[in-house]
């Protein structure tokens, strides 16, 4: 067999079919590092924090995704959810930049979700939430938080969740004593109670949802009507208006606006009607199919405010006895049993004619307002008495009471000097303390007081 030489001419190993050794021991290396490839496939992957995958998280409201900006009420459930569980300490939350304590948070138990606790949030100044952890934690960025006031609502009005307010209708009922009883104001989800004249008091009542099959005697507005038209975004029933008052209500004064209305006199669609079991005019009266009717023929837009479903009572203030109003010539008797307050008007009970029973309130509030002269004559049949002009935007103190107990608060509606139509927020309270007070389900009273009107309750021309 010939024998290969080195590049020296030395004779070399013999030469044999096929590869060279030097190439068979590359093949076999090359089989070595395949085979142990696929068993290195074949182990279990050790997991290593720096490869552990991000995890995602996003902001909820009542069960509902929020990105940006949601505004929230008292009674509104906010989250942080993430899509893995995470340690509540690799998470911090923050509201305008300082961490929320441990008490405003609810954690759940598999680490997928955080509650986070409205109380601290200050009514209609917005605020920003923010969700931050560790790198592998995708920031959802900021939200902006407006938490805003929701209107109490009566349970026989038929509110449930979700529900949104669609032109509440304002139906002003007269107090006069050939007025009682009147019918429809237990089932009101609000009811507005101010002097109109010579201590005589007239009511406004607020319909969100059901209006009762009889309500009145519906009598004329007040100055008062246009503040709580525009602050409800409402529509306002009353039988008439004053020359003075007529200007503002319609819009024909500098600085007016016309408020959405339906008095008797321009009625052409038979939404009141005249019973024959009073003389007039305490027997004007509308029903809730005709009143109900004026949300489909004049809708109004959206109010920048919610209402709040039935829910259970919620407890705030001190024990306090039940309420006495001199100025209007009410006091109440609060009743432990059904956690009501039974009204009485000078003295004698106050029914309703459609329930034939006594009125009762859930929560009573005394709002002392600023008041002056409108500077027109409001009773134009010979009296002379003057327009009472409440100053109805703006905040001040306020009583409080419900299920016994007193909260001394303060009442907000719009802003000071603002123009009735440029506000539609209804009022809303806060305690001592600047947080919001969530008031309880059932049928709310709110007896306007102008400050110093006890001096000149007939008419305010005494200041």
């Amino acid at each position: 067999m010939p024998l290969d030489k080195d590049a020296d001419g030395a004779p070399g190993p013999p030469r044999t079919g096929g590869l060279s050794a030097g190439r068979r021991l590359l093949a076999a290396l090359g089989v070595v590092l395949v085979v142990a490839g696929c068993a290195f496939l074949r182990l279990p992957r050790q997991s290593h924090p720096s490869l552990a995958p991000a995890y995602s998280a996003r902001y909820e409201v009542d069960g509902l995704p929020v990105v940006g900006a949601a505004q929230v009420t008292p009674a509104s459930r906010l989250v942080v959810r993430f899509l893995k569980p995470v340690r509540a300490a690799s998470v911090q939350l923050t509201l305008d930049g300082r961490p929320l304590p441990e008490s405003a948070l609810a954690w759940a138990a598999d680490g997928t979700s955080v509650g986070v606790s409205l109380d601290a949030l200050p009514p209609y100044q917005p605020v920003e939430l923010r969700a931050t952890g560790d790198r592998k934690l995708r920031n959802p960025g900021p939200l902006r938080l407006t938490l805003a006031a929701a209107q109490p609502v009566n349970s026989a009005s038929g509110v449930g969740p979700g529900f949104r307010p669609r032109t509440p209708v304002e139906i002003v009922v007269e107090n006069s004593g050939p007025a009682r009883p009147q019918a429809g104001l237990q089932g009101a989800d609000v009811v507005f109670e101010y002097l109109s004249e010579y201590s005589i008091t007239r009511m406004t009542a607020v319909y969100f949802a059901a209006i009762p099959a009889l309500v009145g005697p519906v009598r004329s507005c007040r100055m008062i009507n246009p503040y709580l038209t525009y602050a409800y975004t409402g529509f306002t029933m009353c039988s008439g208006v004053s020359d003075g008052t007529a200007g503002w209500m319609f819009g024909a004064v500098p600085g007016s606006r016309p408020v959405p209305n339906l008095m008797d006199a321009f009625d052409r669609n038979g939404h009141y009607f005249r019973s024959g079991a009073r003389a007039a005019p305490h027997n004007l009266y509308t029903s809730g199919d005709r009143a109900s009717s004026l949300r489909r023929d004049a809708p109004q837009p959206p109010g920048d405010y919610a209402v709040d479903p039935p829910h259970d009572d919620v407890p705030a203030g001190q024990p306090a006895p039940a309420p006495t109003v001199p100025l209007h010539a009410i006091a109440y008797q609060y009743d432990p049993a059904s956690r009501q307050y039974l009204r009485f008007d000078h003295g004698t009970p106050f029914t309703d004619q459609d329930t034939g029973g006594q009125l009762q309130a859930k929560t009573v509030v005394l709002m002392h307002v600023p008041f002056h002269d409108g500077g027109w004559v409001e009773d134009e049949s010979g009296g002379g008495a003057h327009s009472v002009w409440y100053d109805m935007l703006g905040s001040g103190p306020a009583e409080v009471y419900s299920d016994g107990l007193l909260v001394q608060a303060t009442w907000h509606m719009g802003t000071a000097g603002q123009s009735y139509g440029d506000n539609h927020q209804p009022v809303w309270f806060t305690d001592a303390a600047g947080h919001l007070l969530r008031l309880n389900t059932g049928l709310t009273w709110v007896h306007v007081l102008g400050v110093g009107q006890e001096q000149c309750p007939e008419s305010p021309t005494c200041r």
